[in-house]
């Protein structure tokens, strides 16, 4: 993602026309660490805080991106399932996975999608640098 985005910024640096927009997928576990997702929890706080500091860059230029680390809610993933189904010896949040399973609460990956693109055609795209689906 960082990659991409600097070569994105480079290759549109002189767009005036239209706004410029760099969506990231963070996660609400980049905000809230658990046990036994070190590597996942790291991955997805550095990705809120690298366009935190993205969007500071922008912020500078006359025609500067609009950025965006978002988290896209709960989503019934593949990952879900390795969570829900972990022994909960190794994974103490197991069975908060199973209850989010069990009570409903999990997206599916076609309604995720659409509450990312509904996020990208806000007016106030940006404004809120790490943001949440769940959020107004």
């Amino acid at each position: 993602p960082m990659l991409l985005t600097a070569a994105f910024l480079a290759a549109t640096e002189g767009w005036t026309a239209v706004p410029r927009k760099v969506l990231n997928i963070s996660s609400g576990l980049g905000r809230r660490a658990i046990a036994s997702q070190a590597s996942y929890c790291a991955a997805k706080a550095g990705m809120d805080h690298f366009s935190r500091s993205v969007a500071l860059d922008e912020a500078l230029k006359p025609h500067g991106a609009r950025i965006c680390s978002l988290a896209p809610g709960v989503i019934d993933t593949d990952m879900q399932v390795q969570l829900r189904s972990a022994d909960a010896a190794a994974f103490p949040d197991a069975g908060n996975f199973a209850q989010l399973k069990e009570g409903g609460k999990l997206s599916t990956p076609e309604q995720a999608a659409a509450q990312v693109l509904g996020w990208l055609q806000r007016a106030d795209f940006g404004v809120q640098v790490v943001a949440d689906v769940r959020q107004p």
